[in-house]
C-alpha cells in the first residue's frame, strides 16, 4: 500500500565507509545523517543499522528519512569531508536509474582507478574510498 502524502513517502541511503576498526569515526558519521544544518536532530531521520566488517575494515550504515529530507545527501557531504553521493531510483532525476543500472553505467566493478568516478554530490572518491552513500526514494 502507498500513500500519495509526500511525508510518508521514504527515502533509504546506504553509506558504504572503508572503516570499521575505529567505531567512534563510524558513529560520528552516522551522527552527522541524523543532524541539520543547526545541529539539531531531525525526527524524520533515522539511522536503521550499522554493519562494521572488522577483516574488511569497510561499515554500512542505512539510513531511512522522508523523501522530503533528500537534502540528507547534501547535508552530509558538507559534514563529512571528502564523502561522494552517487543517487539512484527515485532520487536519480530524471533517469531514475536503478542502483545496478547506475553501477554499471559508473563502472564501479569494473574501473582501476575510483578517482575517475563522478557523484552526483561531493568529491570524487578517493582511491581509497572513504564514504560514498547511494540514495534511493521508496
Amino acid at each position: 500500500m502507498s500513500s500519495s502524502r509526500p511525508g510518508l513517502r521514504l527515502a533509504a541511503c546506504l553509506l558504504n565507509i572503508s572503516e570499521a576498526r575505529r567505531k567512534y569515526v563510524v558513529e560520528n558519521i552516522a551522527k552527522a545523517a541524523l543532524l541539520g544544518e543547526n545541529g539539531q536532530e531531525h525526527p524524520e531521520v533515522s539511522v536503521l543499522n550499522i554493519f562494521s566488517d572488522q577483516d574488511y575494515n569497510r561499515s554500512v550504515i542505512t539510513i531511512a528519512a522522508s523523501v522530503d529530507r533528500l537534502g540528507l545527501a547534501e547535508n552530509l557531504v558538507l559534514r563529512v569531508p571528502g564523502s561522494s553521493v552517487f543517487l539512484f531510483g527515485e532520487a536519480d532525476l530524471p533517469e531514475k536509474r536503478s542502483l545496478v543500472q547506475r553501477r554499471k553505467q559508473l563502472g564501479w566493478f569494473t574501473r582501476r582507478d575510483l578517482r575517475a568516478l563522478k557523484p552526483d554530490l561531493g568529491t570524487a572518491s578517493a582511491w581509497r574510498c572513504g564514504l560514498t552513500a547511494c540514495f534511493r526514494a521508496l
